[in-house]
C-alpha cells in the first residue's frame, strides 16, 4: 500500500493533481492512503518548496511545475508513482522495437489497443553488444550501446508527445533498454505478470528472415504471455469479430476463456472455429457453450465446425478474411502443416496473415 500526501492550498491546480492521481491509482487498482496537507508550516517541515506537490511513503517527493510544464510534470509524477507498484492491474504491453517501420507500426497498434484493454506501454529495445578490435584485443563497443540507448530515449520522448491536448487520456509509455540476446530477454520479460507482447512482422519472403521478423517466429512457441503479431500496414480499428481456431477443447479451455475476456473488452463477438480432420474427430460443442456462457453471459458468439481435407487452405481463408478481425491461434495446434515446408499453422499464419494475430502458447497459465 502506498502512503500518499498531497501538498497545497485548495486551488484548481491542486484539485487537478488530486483528481488525476487518485483516478490513475483507482484505475490500476492500487491500494493507497491519502492525506491532504495545506498548512505552510508542514510544507517547510517536510521540505516542500513548491506546491502542489506529492510525497509517497515519506521518501519520494514530486513537485508539480507551474505554467507550461504543469501537465508534463504531473504525468511524469503519476507514472513514477504507478511504477512503484508495478503499474498495479494495468496490462503491461511490451512493444519490442528495432526502430524499423514494422516495429513502429506495431507500437501505433499497441498504443490504440492500450486504451481499450487498460494498459501501459513498455517500449523495449534489446541491444546485442558489438565488439571492436583494439591492439589485438576485442572489447565491447560502449559507444554503440550508448547510441542505441539514446535512440530509444529519443523515441520515447517523441511518442510521449502524443498525449498533448488530452493530458492523462493517452496511455503511459515507459522505455525499457536491455542488453543481451533479444529472444532470451523478451522471453524473460514475457514472464511478467499481466503482460502481453505486441510486435510487428515483416511480411512474406526473404524479408521475413530479417532479424526482427525471425524474432517474432522464435517467440511463438516460447512466449509466456499472449503474443500479438501485427503485419505491415495494418492499422488499429474497431473490429467486427475475433476468430479463435480451436483444435481440442480439453487443451484449449484456458485459451478460450482468455479469448472470451478479450472479446468482452473489445466489445466484439467471438467466432469459434474448429476444423474437423476426420470422421472420428469429435468436438464437444456443449462444453464450449457452457464455458462461454458461464464466464461471459453477455458475450455474443457463434461456433463453426468445418470438415476439410485441406486444413492450410481453410486457415488461409480465415487469416485473409475481408472483415476487420483478430485471429487467435494456439501453439497446441500440431500436424496442421504443409507437406512441403513442414511449418505449423502459427508460423504459416505469421508469415501470411493480412490481419492481426494473437498467439497463445502452451506456456501461458
Amino acid at each position: 500500500m502506498l502512503n500518499i500526501k498531497i501538498y497545497g492550498p485548495g486551488t484548481s491546480s491542486y484539485q487537478l493533481v488530486k483528481s488525476k492521481l487518485t483516478d490513475a491509482l483507482d484505475h490500476a487498482h492500487i491500494e493507497y492512503t491519502l492525506k491532504e496537507v495545506q498548512e505552510i508550516s508542514t510544507f517547510i517541515n517536510d521540505g516542500v518548496v513548491s506546491v502542489p506537490a506529492i510525497k509517497v511513503d515519506e521518501k519520494y517527493l514530486f513537485e508539480i511545475k507551474p505554467n507550461g510544464a504543469f501537465n508534463q510534470s504531473l504525468r511524469d509524477a503519476v507514472q513514477s508513482i504507478l511504477k512503484m507498484s508495478s503499474y498495479g492491474a494495468l496490462t503491461k504491453i511490451i512493444v519490442p522495437t528495432d526502430f524499423s517501420e514494422a516495429s513502429f507500426n506495431a507500437y501505433n497498434y499497441a498504443n490504440n489497443m492500450a486504451k481499450v484493454i487498460n494498459g501501459v506501454l513498455l517500449l523495449t529495445h534489446v541491444y546485442y553488444p558489438t565488439s571492436i578490435d583494439v591492439n589485438q584485443f576485442s572489447i565491447v563497443d560502449e559507444t554503440a550501446e550508448n547510441v542505441h540507448r539514446e535512440r530509444l530515449n529519443n523515441l520515447v520522448k517523441s511518442v510521449n508527445q502524443d498525449w498533448i491536448g488530452s493530458f492523462m487520456a493517452e496511455p503511459l509509455i515507459e522505455g525499457v533498454f536491455k542488453v543481451g540476446f533479444p529472444k532470451l530477454e523478451l522471453i524473460e520479460m514475457s514472464k511478467t505478470e499481466n503482460a502481453v507482447i505486441v510486435m510487428g512482422t515483416t511480411g512474406v519472403g526473404d524479408t521475413f528472415k530479417k532479424i526482427f521478423g525471425s524474432l517474432s517466429l522464435d517467440l511463438i512457441d516460447d512466449c509466456y504471455c499472449p503474443l500479438f503479431l501485427i503485419p505491415p500496414d495494418i492499422k488499429y480499428s474497431k473490429m467486427d469479430e475475433v476468430s479463435y481456431l480451436s483444435e481440442n477443447l480439453k487443451n484449449d479451455t484456458l485459451h478460450l476463456i482468455y479469448a472470451g475476456k478479450l472479446c468482452v473488452a473489445l466489445g466484439v463477438k467471438l467466432r469459434l472455429v474448429h476444423f474437423s480432420k476426420s470422421s472420428d474427430d469429435e468436438y464437444d460443442v456443449k462444453d464450449a457453450i457452457s464455458i462461454l456462457e458461464n464466464y461471459y453471459p453477455t458475450l455474443k458468439y457463434h461456433i463453426e465446425i468445418l470438415d476439410t481435407d485441406n486444413l492450410l487452405k481453410e486457415v488461409s481463408g480465415v487469416i485473409h478474411s475481408p472483415k476487420k478481425s483478430l485471429v487467435i491461434l494456439s501453439t497446441k495446434h500440431r500436424n496442421i502443416i504443409s507437406d512441403i515446408f513442414h511449418k505449423s499453422v502459427s508460423e504459416f499464419a505469421a508469415k501470411n496473415s493480412s490481419c492481426p494475430l494473437l498467439i497463445l502458447s502452451d506456456r501461458i497459465k
